[in-house]
Parts: C-alpha cells; sequence; structure tokens
C-alpha cells in the first residue's frame, strides 16, 4: 500500500470488561471481530495522502482544548432497517464525542461519509434476517449485566489498516496534553489490535 493509499481511523479504546463481554457477541456476529478489537469509532476509516505524523498533528490540532470526559453505555439499538447492525448506544459522552469528530471531519482529516456520525459501540453487523435478532438478544442479556459500563475518555486511538486483514493502533494522542503517567485507571490500549504489529 502507497504513502497516497494509506487508510486511518481514529477511534476511543473500551475498558477490559466492556471489552470482553462485547467480544462474546462481537466473536459471533461481527465479521470485523478477528481484525481489531472494541471500539467506539470518532472518525470512520478513510483513505488519506497523508503521514503517520501529519494524522497525528491533525488529531491533536483537533483535541486541543478538549478535556477528558465520560463516556457511559446505554441501551442495545439497532440501525435497523437502513442497516443489519447491532449496537451499544451511549447515554453520555456523546456531546463530545461529536465535536470530536466534527472537529477532525472539517480539517485535514476530511473524507466522504455515507451516514450520519452516530457515536455507538458495534456488536453486530452484516447480520442476516435469521442472525440478526440472536445478536439482538445475546446484546441485551450479556449488556444488562455490565456493572462497568461507564469510563473516562483521556485519549484517542489512531489506527492504521495494513492490509485488509490487518488493523494496528498507533500511539495515543491524549486530550488536554495529559501524559500516560496522569491516566492511571484509564481504558487500556494495549489489546486493541488482534494482529501481530508488524
Amino acid at each position: 500500500m502507497s504513502r497516497r493509499d494509506r487508510v486511518f481511523g481514529v477511534v476511543v479504546p473500551v475498558p477490559e470488561e466492556v471489552s470482553r463481554i462485547a467480544d462474546r457477541v462481537r466473536r459471533h456476529y461481527d465479521p470485523n471481530f478477528p481484525r481489531i478489537g472494541p471500539h467506539v469509532t470518532v472518525l470512520p476509516p478513510r483513505k488519506m495522502q497523508l503521514t503517520r505524523r501529519q494524522v497525528r498533528e491533525a488529531v491533536e490540532r483537533a483535541t486541543r482544548g478538549m478535556r477528558p470526559f465520560r463516556i457511559a453505555l446505554g441501551p442495545i439499538r439497532t440501525f435497523r432497517p437502513v442497516m443489519p447492525v447491532v449496537f451499544a448506544s451511549l447515554k453520555e459522552g456523546k456531546g463530545p464525542l461529536s465535536r470530536l469528530h466534527r472537529n477532525l471531519a472539517l480539517g485535514a482529516l476530511k473524507g466522504t461519509e455515507t451516514f450520519p456520525y452516530v457515536p455507538h459501540l458495534t456488536l453486530g453487523q452484516a447480520l442476516d434476517a435469521k442472525r440478526f435478532p440472536r445478536a439482538l438478544l445475546l446484546s441485551r442479556r450479556l449488556f444488562s449485566g455490565v456493572s462497568r459500563n461507564v469510563w473516562p475518555v483521556d485519549r484517542l486511538l489512531i489506527v492504521e489498516r495494513l492490509s485488509e486483514e490487518i488493523w494496528i493502533p498507533l500511539p495515543p494522542v491524549f486530550m488536554n496534553r495529559a501524559t500516560p503517567a496522569e491516566t492511571t485507571g484509564r481504558a487500556r490500549t494495549t489489546r486493541f489490535s488482534r494482529r501481530p504489529k508488524t
């Protein structure tokens, strides 16, 4: 893949407990399960004629002045009839995420987006009529007992697609110039990529 064809996206990682439960659904109902870990998308992936450094600088500009905020999961919902997608909605954090998306999408990382931005945690997608209700039922059952469904967001991850099967996370961008030493207890990022970092 040449530099002109590089594909990047921007996401928020989720805590380990939420990640484990999400993956109990995703391993059966999300074709992206082998490629990338659970996340909340901030900027959908797109082709960019930029280097990693340029992408990072654009994300740093977009987060400048933004303070850490909280995400709280809401009810399990779907995008039907538009798309056969099952997701965990957000009852807290939608405002800051939408501002981040707007800052990113209107800057150097702008690109075409098929649908309006809706912050969410995808649990199942590309589901046929038989598998859709199963994914919905399992998601509602598993997430009804999640104890840690609220977490602080103090960083964004830039993810790069190396091939159709391999995505890698780049070093996190901390909001408000926070450093890793100042962010104890935040969502871990070490297991975000399911593929070796090549």
